[in-house]
């Protein structure tokens, strides 16, 4: 998850035209970097939160299980400081012809039931281990 929060730089360098020492035999998912590079430039309040729920569908609550219950309300503000991340559209660089309208995408593709349940799922982690 570090990474992914750390990421902004790294996907900047990978993707400038001057920067070239990428390993070629490493497979990049060019889409997500160019949404990520564009969530970066759109929503830079929102970024780090939503690329890591993009980047990790479970997020493991396992290093942070030492602190208790304590630590159990920051999580869950955490979730809901990036419920944003579940409306959010970026702008693609793709023109729909009928219209020559840019078109958007939504961010993090799931429902909100889906987003409720990996609240759920970080909560019960704590809960179990008690």
């Amino acid at each position: 998850i570090n990474n992914t929060y750390l990421s902004k730089h790294t996907i900047a360098l990978s993707w400038d035209d001057d920067y070239y020492d990428v390993d070629e035999d490493e497979d990049i998912d060019e889409s997500r970097v160019l949404a990520y590079s564009r969530l970066n430039k759109q929503h830079p309040q929102y970024a780090a939160r939503c690329k890591i729920l993009m980047s990790h569908p479970h997020l493991d609550m396992k290093p942070f299980l030492h602190w208790g219950l304590k630590l159990l309300p920051l999580v869950v503000a955490w979730f809901e400081r990036a419920k944003p991340c579940t409306t959010l559209t970026i702008q693609t660089s793709s023109f729909n012809p009928n219209s020559r309208r840019r078109l958007a995408r939504r961010v993090l593709e799931e429902s909100a039931e889906v987003y409720q349940s990996r609240i759920l799922t970080a909560m019960y982690e704590f809960v179990r281990q008690r």
